[in-house]
C-alpha cells in the first residue's frame, strides 16, 4: 500500500505523523499481510495528481487538503468559506458529521475509485504569515498572498486588497525567499516543519479557516482485501487521523513559542482590528453563491449547525 503526500520526511510535520501512524498500524495489525510504503514531498506528483493516480488504480492512497479535491469537485471549496467554524471543538465534530457523508458521495461521481475514508486536522487554523507586520485587513492591501489554486480562497485574498497568487506547496519557500509571494495563509505548525520561518517573520491570528486533511483510497484496491484485512486498513485510517489530529492540537502551542523564538512576531487582532476581516464572511458567501449555488453552502451551514449542538455550543 503506497500513500503519497506532500510534507516533508520529518516527524516535526503532521502530514508524515499522520502517514507513519498508518504505517505501524496496519503493519502491525495485518501480521506484516500488507507492507506499507509512504512517499512524502509530493514525490509522486501533486495533489491533483495523486488524486488522479489513486481513481486511476496505480495509487492505494493519497493525503491531501481540499486543494486535491476541489479541481473535481470545485464546490467543495464551501469548507474555505472564512469566519464560519468558531472553534476547535467544533471543527473536530463537523469532521465527523453530514458534511463528510455528502462529500464522500460527491467525490465518487466524478473520481469513482476514489474514496474519501477518514478527515483529520490538516493543520490547524489559517492565519496570515507576512514578511512583514500585519494588524488589519488594510495592512495587507498590495501584498502578494499565496493561495492553493482555489478560487473561493483567491477570491477571499482579492477582497480584502492583497494579491493572490497561487504556488505549489513544493514550491514555496523559494517564492516566499525570492519575493515572488510576500505572505501565505497557513497554520504555525506547517510553518515551522517546513521552515517558512526563515523567510516569514510575522503572523496576525485571524484563523479564518481551519485545514482539514482528507484521506482518499483506492476503492478498487480496498475491495479487493479480504475482509480482516479490510477492517484494518478503515480502522488504520480512524486510527491515523485521530494520531495527526492530536499531533496539530499538541504541537501548535509549542510552534508558536518556536516561530517567536526563532525571532518571529505574533500578533493577536483586537476585536477592532478582527472587525476588519469580518466583513469578507457574508461577502464571501454571496460570491460563493453567486459562483456556484446555494447547494454546498446550505449543506455547510447545516453541518456546522449540527457540529455546534454535538460540541454542546
Amino acid at each position: 500500500m503506497k500513500i503519497a503526500h506532500a510534507g516533508p520526511a520529518t516527524m516535526a510535520n503532521d502530514d508524515y505523523v499522520g502517514s507513519t501512524s498508518l504505517k505501524s498500524y496496519i503493519e502491525e495489525n495485518s501480521n506484516g499481510r500488507i507492507v506499507v510504503e509512504i512517499y512524502p514531498g509530493n514525490q509522486l506528483g501533486n495533489y491533483q495528481e495523486v488524486m488522479e493516480q489513486v481513481n486511476a488504480g496505480a495509487l492505494e492512497v493519497a493525503h491531501v487538503s481540499i486543494g486535491g479535491v476541489t479541481p473535481f469537485v470545485p464546490e467543495l471549496a464551501v469548507v474555505d468559506l472564512q469566519y464560519i467554524l468558531p472553534n476547535d471543538e467544533v471543527a473536530y465534530k463537523f469532521m465527523e458529521g453530514s458534511f463528510t457523508d455528502a462529500m464522500t458521495d460527491a467525490v465518487m461521481e466524478k473520481l469513482p475509485n476514489t474514496r474519501l475514508v477518514a478527515v483529520s486536522d490538516g493543520g490547524r487554523w489559517r492565519s496570515f504569515f507576512t514578511t512583514k507586520p500585519v494588524h488589519n485587513a488594510n495592512d495587507l492591501k498590495g501584498m502578494k498572498i499565496r493561495t492553493i489554486s482555489s478560487p473561493l480562497q483567491q477570491q477571499f485574498v482579492s477582497s480584502l486588497g492583497a494579491s493572490a497568487t497561487p504556488v505549489a506547496w513544493g514550491e514555496l519557500y523559494t517564492a516566499l525567499s525570492t519575493g515572488v509571494v510576500d505572505g501565505t495563509k497557513n497554520g504555525t505548525p506547517d510553518i515551522m516543519s517546513n521552515k517558512f520561518n526563515e523567510v516569514v517573520t510575522n503572523v496576525i491570528l485571524d484563523r479564518h479557516t481551519f485545514l482539514f486533511g482528507y484521506y482518499f483510497v483506492s476503492d478498487s484496491w480496498l475491495s479487493s482485501l479480504p475482509e480482516d484485512l479490510k477492517t484494518v486498513v478503515l480502522d488504520g485510517f480512524k486510527f491515523a487521523a485521530a494520531e495527526q489530529t492530536k499531533f496539530n492540537a499538541e504541537v501548535e502551542a509549542s510552534a508558536n513559542a518556536d516561530f517567536e523564538a526563532a525571532g518571529g512576531t505574533i500578533y493577536t487582532p483586537t476585536e477592532e482590528d478582527r472587525e476588519t476581516f469580518l466583513g469578507a464572511r457574508q461577502a464571501m458567501q454571496d460570491w460563493y453563491v453567486e459562483k456556484y449555488g446555494d447547494k454546498w453552502l446550505n449543506v455547510m451551514l447545516e453541518a456546522v449547525e449540527e457540529a455546534k449542538s454535538a460540541a454542546g455550543q
